[in-house]
């Protein structure tokens, strides 16, 4: 990130004035939220828009993320703080994506979950991976809420389903 804004900083003022403030938000929420087991999930949204504005750059906008979160309740729908990251840094790490083929994911409130989905074009070489982050993230679920994400894979789409955790007080 330092050297995409030390490049920005020479050649696109303003982009890097927008990126510095986009990255310093998403350090700000991570320095934030380090500790809390729930967040809104407003507030992860806010914070999954800023982080991937900072990948868009990183990744000369071969990126592309929609939300469709039409049945959302303002407040009371919380989510584990980073549960949005993991997934997209995941989308990132496992899929090629191009100007002519870019990354697609959607976040999608649905029922009793957050899906995020991802169109899938594996990367030719073999992607050392330990599935630590999805480990992790189900494990999380499990212990905060006693519920477990769904992971569900085709040839062409990755899906995660995170349960939908109602509270009436806000964490965030």
């Amino acid at each position: 990130s330092l050297n995409t804004l030390s490049y920005l900083i020479l050649n696109d003022p303003q982009t890097a004035h927008a990126f510095n403030s986009k990255l310093a938000s998403v350090y700000k929420y991570f320095l934030i939220n380090k500790e809390r087991e729930l967040i809104t999930l407003q507030g992860e949204l806010e914070f999954i828009e800023n982080y991937f504005f900072v990948l868009q750059v990183r990744h000369d906008n071969k990126l592309h993320l929609t939300t469709d979160l039409s049945n959302h309740h303002e407040g009371s729908l919380m989510i584990l703080p980073y549960a949005l990251q993991v997934l997209v840094e995941n989308a990132i790490k496992h899929n090629e994506f191009s100007d002519d083929n870019p990354l697609n994911i959607k976040v999608i409130l649905n029922g009793e979950y957050i899906q995020v989905k991802n169109n899938k074009r594996p990367k030719a070489y073999h992607v050392n991976s330990t599935g630590i982050g999805l480990r992790n993230l189900s494990s999380r679920y499990r212990l905060v809420c006693n519920k477990d994400i769904q992971v569900e894979a085709t040839d062409y789409e990755f899906t995660v389903k995170l349960p939908i955790i109602i509270s009436n007080l806000s964490h965030a």
